[in-house]
C-alpha cells in the first residue's frame, strides 16, 4: 500500500522563502541526478514535486522544447516557481494523486518520493505513466540513520516535562519509519521491469553557514510533519531542546561554518 508519511493536521504550509535559503546546495544533487538522464528530445517532461522551481528551470534550459508541467501539493512553492522566466504548465496535485495529461517521456523527481510510503508499489506505478524509452529519475534523501534525525527521534521521546515524551505514539512512531529500501532492493524491484537501471548513494559533505543552519534546513522539510504534530506549547519545547542537541553535536568550525554531511539515493530508470 502506498503511503503519505506527511501528517496533515495543523498548518501544512511550506515555507518557500525558507526553502530557498540554501538553493544553491539543493541544485547540487539535481545536476548530478540530470547528468545521468540521457534523453535526447523528451516531449513531455513532468517535474514530481517540483516545489519552487529549482530543478524545473534546468530541465527548461535543458529542454526548451519540451511540454514541461511542474507538479506540487503546496500553493506556496508554486507560486514562488509561477515567477520563473521559464516556459513551463503548473499543476497544483499531490504525487500520489496525479495523473499525467500525457504519457510521459521524463518523470523527474527531485527530494519528494521520500515522503511516501510504499515504494513497492509506488515506482512500478510511476514506471506504467511513462512513453516506451521514457524514464523515470528520482533522487531521495536519505536521513534515517543521520545524527540530525536521530537526535530529533531523541527529543519527541523525552523532551517534555519530566522527560516525558512529546507529541503522540502515532507520531514518534511515523517518524521513526523508514519508507525508502535498500540500493539492492530497489534493484530487485526495478530491474524486472525496466531496459536499464542506474542506482547509486552519495554522501555530500555540505558546508552551510548560519547560526543555526542544520536547523534551518530540516526546518522546512523533514521536521514539518513534526511541528504538524505537535500542540503550540509541544512545538516550544521541541524547538528548544532540540537546537541544544544540534548545537552540542554540529559545532561551527574555525571559520564559523558548520559541516553538514548528507546521504541521497539516485534512481535512474528507463522502461
Amino acid at each position: 500500500m502506498i503511503t503519505r508519511l506527511t501528517p496533515v493536521p495543523g498548518n501544512t504550509a511550506w515555507d518557500a522563502k525558507a526553502y530557498q535559503q540554501f538553493s544553491r546546495l539543493r541544485q547540487r544533487p539535481v545536476n548530478e541526478l540530470l547528468d545521468r538522464v540521457d534523453l535526447e528530445h523528451p516531449r513531455h517532461i513532468y517535474d514530481l514535486g517540483c516545489g519552487t522551481g529549482i530543478a524545473t528551470q534546468l530541465l527548461a534550459k535543458r529542454w526548451p522544447r519540451a511540454r514541461l508541467m511542474g507538479v506540487d501539493s503546496s500553493e506556496q512553492m508554486l507560486a514562488e516557481a509561477r515567477g520563473l522566466p521559464i516556459r513551463a504548465l503548473w499543476k497544483h496535485c499531490d504525487v500520489l494523486d496525479w495523473q499525467p495529461e500525457q504519457p510521459a517521456d521524463l518523470l523527474f523527481a527531485a527530494a519528494v518520493l521520500h515522503f511516501i510510503g510504499g515504494h513497492e508499489q509506488l515506482l512500478p506505478r510511476l514506471l506504467q505513466q511513462l512513453n516506451p524509452g521514457g524514464c523515470l529519475a528520482a533522487h531521495m534523501p536519505d536521513w534515517r540513520d543521520a545524527l540530525w534525525y536521530r537526535l530529533m527521534l531523541d527529543t519527541l521521546e523525552d523532551a517534555g516535562p519530566g522527560g516525558t515524551p512529546l507529541g503522540t505514539p502515532a507520531l514518534r512512531q511515523r517518524m521513526a519509519a523508514r519508507p525508502l529500501l535498500s540500493l539492492e532492493e530497489y534493484y530487485r524491484l526495478l530491474a524486472p521491469i525496466t531496459r536499464t537501471l542506474d542506482i547509486w548513494e552519495t554522501e555530500q559533505l555540505q558546508v552551510v553557514d548560519g547560526k543555526s543552519p542544520i536547523y534551518d534546513w530540516v526546518k522546512v522539510s523533514a521536521l514539518r510533519p513534526v511541528m504538524q504534530g505537535l500542540k503550540p506549547e509541544e512545538q516550544a519545547r521541541f524547538i528548544y531542546h532540540y537546537l541544544m542537541r544540534v548545537h552540542r553535536h554540529y559545532p561551527p568550525e574555525t571559520d564559523g561554518r558548520t559541516l553538514f554531511p548528507f546521504k541521497r539515493i539516485f534512481i535512474v530508470a528507463t522502461v
